[in-house]
Parts: C-alpha cells; structure tokens; sequence
C-alpha cells in the first residue's frame, strides 16, 4: 500500500451519534458512539475498537473506516469503550468483557446477523480476549490492526527502571493505594493500571505477549486479518516477527497477515487503502 495521506479539510458522514447500556462495575454504564446503518437489512457489521486513550471518532483511520463499510454494503459501529480518554488511566482490563458484550447486542438489535469486530492497538487485545472467552456464534472475524506486545514494548521503553517501577506499584497496590500515578509511562497510569500491562501474569500483558504461549489468541477461532505497518513504533521485536508469530500459534479456521510498508502504529498516511482492503476482507469472511 502506498502512502495517502489527505490534506487537511472538512469531512462529514452521515449516520446517527448513538449511545447503549454496559453491564460491569457498580450500575450499568452508557456507551458513547456512532452508527451508520448497512445499505440493505440484515448485513454484516463491522464494530471498530479504538486503543488507550483514544475515542470513537479521533483519528483517520477511525473516519476512512466509517466511510468504508457502507460503501462496502456493510454497517459500522465506532464507539467508545471504558479506556476512552482518561479512561485509561484506571480502567480493569476485563471490562472490556461487559463493553464488546454490549456491541454485540447493539449488532443484534438492529438486526446484524454477522459481526466482525476490528480492534486498533489495545483494542486488538480487548477483542482477542472476548472472542477466547465468548466463543460468538455472530462473530465472522477478528481485525488486529497494531497488535502490539505492551508488556514488551515498556519493558523496552523503562529498560532498568522497569522492575523499580514493578515493584513500587505492587507495594501501592498492596497497600491499597492503587490509585497512585506512575510517572515516566506513554500513558497516565495508576499503579493497578500499571500492573495490568506491566505483570506477566495479568490477562492484558499476556494476550500479545509474543514470547509466552498466546493463550487466549490460540482459542479464537473464527477467521482473524492482523495488520502491522512496517514502522511500528511499539515494536519490541520486528513486526514481521510478530507476525510470524502470529502465524505459527494460530488456531483460527483462516489467518492472514498482511505488513504494510512505510506505515506506523497509526496507519498514517494510508488510512484510506487500508479501510478499504481492511472492508474487502471482512464483507468475503462475513458472506
């Protein structure tokens, strides 16, 4: 895929800013995001999963795909999950159960029979883990765009400060502070937040973690797309590797894998391809 990277301008779609119920946690919690219907009744749709920090309609990438699946004969879900934002900064990782639960129902209730569920960074390990622990019927297949491994990837970033701040974090958390800032990090973490991505025994650093077994990957097996642009910032290891990684453990009845030259974590620059290729993909395994 080449580079194509649009100029900056207005952009407009239309569909419907929509919100629905989560279960999880102390009382349910109402999910922010944007829906554009299918063409026709009864048509797949495509659910995007966005990563830590981001939301359902920030980025490129986000917008090319809402553009994309319609065009495709296919309906788009973009909405937000409880790490949008500042969310992330506390969020339990298993959560993310309850969160994809309540887009499958949205699916179910507009009367999508099919769901393919397309994660972007820490999505990819939201939507791995759901799929390993839900096994849906619904689900046509799984999109892992930037799969990347978080525990590495900090390990790599703190180098000797790492298990310093391993351990400080464990003794807040065993204090009962785990509220406590961890400073230094990509992201605003707490010390409970922190361990999720930073303890190897945590369900959050193993899903990608590429030098343990990919548990909860190997139990998916509906068809799954990973997608790695060549310049992966979060790359602990060369993302052909990962890749190839991917492709060995796999226990899923179709895996393909593409690496997409000059692109990074973002897509940058061939958001538009991609979505398109991405789309391509998901309307063949979904009919």
């Amino acid at each position: 895929m080449q580079g194509n990277r649009q100029a900056k301008e207005e952009w407009a779609v239309g569909g419907a800013l929509v919100a629905f119920p989560a279960a999880g946690g102390r009382k349910p919690r109402m999910l922010d995001g944007f829906y554009r219907p299918a063409p026709k009744k009864n048509a797949p749709l495509l659910a995007f999963v966005h990563g830590m920090g981001s939301n359902f309609y920030r980025s490129a990438l986000k917008k090319a795909f809402l553009e994309a699946a319609p065009a495709l004969g296919m309906g788009i879900l973009s909405f937000n999950n409880r790490g949008a934002e500042r969310g992330t900064e506390n969020e339990k990782f298993r959560v993310c159960l309850a969160d994809l639960d309540a887009a499958a129902e949205f699916a179910r209730r507009r009367g999508h029979r099919k769901l393919i569920f397309v994660g972007h960074s820490t999505g990819c390990q939201k939507i791995v883990y759901w799929q390993a622990q839900r096994r849906h019927s619904a689900v046509a297949g799984l999109v892992l765009l930037a799969p990347a491994d978080d525990y590495a990837a900090t390990q790599r970033d703190l180098g000797k400060r790492f298990e310093q701040k391993v351990a400080w974090a464990r003794k807040k958390v065993a204090q009962g502070k785990g509220d406590a800032q961890v400073a230094g990090l990509y992201e605003r973490f707490t010390a409970a937040r922190f361990l999720s991505v930073a303890d190897p025994k945590r369900a959050e650093a193993n899903v990608f973690r590429y030098a343990g077994p990919l548990t909860q990957f190997r139990r998916v097996k509906c068809p799954v797309l990973a997608v790695f642009g060549e310049e992966e910032e979060f790359a602990a290891i060369p993302p052909a590797e990962m890749l190839a990684i991917l492709r060995k453990k796999t226990k899923s009845r179709e895996f393909d894998d593409w690496l997409i030259p000059g692109a990074d974590h973002g897509f940058h620059g061939c958001e538009a391809e991609l979505a398109l290729s991405v789309c391509r993909w998901a309307r063949e395994i979904a009919t």
